[in-house]
């Protein structure tokens, strides 16, 4: 049963596949059957995947690997195939429990969209597209999916493509996300090409032979190549793709524009799918890290600089999904951050519990925009709790989840990442602890500025349909309770990281409440927590109390204040780079190229070459049959002179 269970997991991408492309070319006409066929493709590959995880968990050590022959080139063989390992199982479950509980709620936000049924059948290629990315067996087939997972992403976010708004942000999510991605296929071509020797008869670039292949090269004086090619460079290479897949500094730009799209598809990229595949790339290439230590601290670095970098700007952001967007690149800065610091098991730990209360905290956005009339700026926004008394709870658990309220899931995961962080980087750690301040105070500064005080709009709201807040309660059990399977109050200590490492167990498995204890009273676990408190308090005393904290700041610090307003003018200094450097060096080098190399050389100069040979032969093609025939005497006569000479 367990086997036939792993052995027929490929159905759980292939339904949504098949369900896009029966809304797309049969059943586009009808609203409620291509809802039916997203959401139950789905739904079953939730169940699925849920046997999938228990088959693997009660089978800790059993993963199954099947692969097919696609393409073969002389000595390159490509293969394409599935992977079932517990990484696999993990984000099998959170995409497709993530995925249909955006899809239920799609189907009473999107209810008044005259273009409903392509919506679905977007989100069902979106879905499929990630879960391809998680089965990839090899980097070329996840290369493949991760490029698909990247069109999906400019098709929903350019949904509504009539806005210029939208528009523009798909376009720019497409360009930043090019250039990661020519990174990335860049450092596997190095990949390839550094470790071809190794392979033979294997997969290419197979996941689970990542690192003998790498071992290989290594110690076969293969690497450098040319003086140039390291681990090292590869590595860096790799990480260019999940820079720009997870909105890493500097290619974050794209990710807070993204909320142009519907808010389903802003949950779905943002908890997920797209920027959980970057995360998700990273953990697969670790053999790959391991050996590339320069590499790992960039790693890290780049991550902590994201978050707290995105925390700064979060805090003076005004519409209620740009804030959130601002707060997933901050949150992703952890998990790359922890990666990069060694804390495999901790990075993961947080994606999965990330998934769930940022997808509930997005609903809940989306939630509180229909209620306003489509409404997003939360200055107009305010006591909302009395008349949405369901999105208020769920965002309010959704807030202290994401800003480590002890015992909520990210309190377990975003601590365990900072406790590594205290280990085996101290400035690493500061910036981690700051980041968790800012977290508690630019998120309770949302949910006070929604929910909290008078209501500041001209609407008359109200809670939304069960369709909405069904998947918002539901999404809320699983950010309560979900970190618990990482923390010590479960026996035999940490669940998570045992089975995500293959059932490698920690040495210790002490358990229970005292344990809690006396690991919260560390240094490393009293500051996160310290920053929570302040945090929160600061965002009280100025959103509740009308401490004139922000005030001061903005009439005295204003230089600074305007840095997080203008998100650092990144978005300025790029379009500046652009306009004063590369699209003149641009336009100069296509004129020269178009007027002197192809106007130029091929165009006049094959012209001249033509005439200057015309104009030579027009002496001998002057009609006259007389001068033919002399010409092919002399031609005859040179040609036996010439065989006479050779003869002597």
């Amino acid at each position: 049963m367990i086997d036939q269970i792993l052995k027929y997991s490929w159905l759980i991408a292939l339904l949504p596949l098949v369900s896009a492309l029966l809304i797309i070319f049969f059943f586009y006409f009808s609203r409620k059957i291509s809802a039916f066929l997203s959401i139950g493709s789905v739904a079953y590959g939730l169940i699925h995947s849920l046997y999938v995880l228990y088959a693997i968990y009660m089978n800790s050590a059993k993963h199954i690997e099947l692969n097919f022959p696609w393409i073969s080139a002389g000595a390159f063989k490509l293969f394409v195939g599935y992977l079932v390992d517990p990484l696999c199982a993990m984000m099998l479950v959170v995409v497709c429990s993530v995925s249909f509980f955006v899809q239920v709620y799609t189907y009473g936000y999107m209810k008044d969209d005259p273009s409903y049924s392509k919506f679905y059948a977007y989100l069902s290629l979106f879905t499929f597209s990630m879960l391809g990315l998680v089965f990839s067996t090899n980097l070329f087939q996840s290369y493949i999916f991760w490029e698909l997972v990247g069109v999906c992403s400019y098709l929903l976010i350019g949904f509504w493509w009539y806005k210029p708004s939208a528009a523009n942000a798909c376009t720019k999510a497409f360009v930043v996300n090019r250039v990661g991605d020519a990174g990335l296929l860049i450092g596997l071509l190095m990949l390839y090409f550094s470790t071809q020797n190794f392979w033979n008869d294997k997969i290419t670039l197979s996941f689970s032979q990542l690192r003998p292949a790498i071992d290989f090269a290594v110690h076969s004086n293969v690497l450098p190549i040319v003086g140039i090619i390291s681990v090292t460079t590869i590595a860096l290479f790799v990480l260019m793709g999940p820079m720009a897949k997870s909105a890493q500094f500097p290619l974050h730009v794209w990710l807070p524009d993204a909320m142009e799209g519907p808010t389903p598809i802003s949950a779905l990229i943002h908890a997920a799918t797209m920027v959980a595949a970057g995360v998700y790339l990273i953990a697969r290439c670790y053999p790959l890290y391991i050996v590339a230590p320069v590499a790992m601290s960039v790693v890290a670095w780049i991550g902590g600089i994201t978050a707290i970098f995105s925390a700064t700007i979060a805090l003076s952001q005004y519409d209620i999904k740009r804030t959130l967007a601002y707060s997933t690149c901050s949150q992703l800065g952890y998990m790359v951050m922890a990666l990069g610091l060694g804390a495999y098991s901790a990075g993961l730990f947080h994606l999965m519990t990330h998934a769930f209360f940022k997808a509930m905290l997005f609903l809940c956005s989306g939630s509180v925009i229909i209620a306003c009339h489509h409404e997003q700026d939360m200055r107009h926004m305010g006591g909302l709790r009395k008349y949405m008394p369901i999105t208020s709870m769920t965002c309010l658990i959704g807030v202290l989840a994401i800003s480590g309220f002890p015992l909520m899931s990210g309190f377990w995961s975003k601590d365990m990442i900072l406790a590594s962080a205290w280990e085996h980087n101290k400035p690493l750690f500061v910036v981690g602890a700051v980041s968790a301040l800012l977290t508690a105070f630019y998120m309770f500064r949302l949910y006070f500025m929604t929910f909290s005080g008078n209501y500041r709009g001209h609407s008359h709201p109200h809670e939304t349909t069960p369709s909405i807040t069904i998947p918002l309660i539901l999404l809320a059990i699983p950010s309560i309770f979900i970190g618990l399977i990482g923390s010590p109050l479960i026996k035999g200590g940490d669940k998570f990281s045992a089975f995500i490492f293959y059932g490698e167990h920690h040495a210790h498995a002490e358990w229970g409440f005292n344990v809690f204890l006396k690991e919260l009273m560390t240094i490393q676990g009293l500051i996160p927590l310290a920053a929570f408190l302040i945090g929160t308090f600061l965002a009280w005393l100025v959103y509740v109390k009308g401490f004139p904290i922000n005030k001061f700041v903005q009439d005295n610090l204003k230089p600074i204040y305007n840095l997080s307003f203008n998100k650092w003018y990144i978005d300025e200094i790029y379009f500046w780079i652009l306009n004063k450097i590369i699209f003149p060096v641009y336009r100069i080098s296509w004129n020269f190229v178009d007027k002197v190399v192809v106007d130029g050389v091929f165009v006049n100069g094959s012209a001249f070459v033509v005439s200057l040979v015309g104009g030579g032969l027009r002496y001998i093609e002057t009609g006259r049959g007389q001068l033919y025939v002399l010409v092919i005497f002399g031609s005859v006569l040179f040609a036996l002179l010439l065989l006479l000479t050779r003869l002597k």
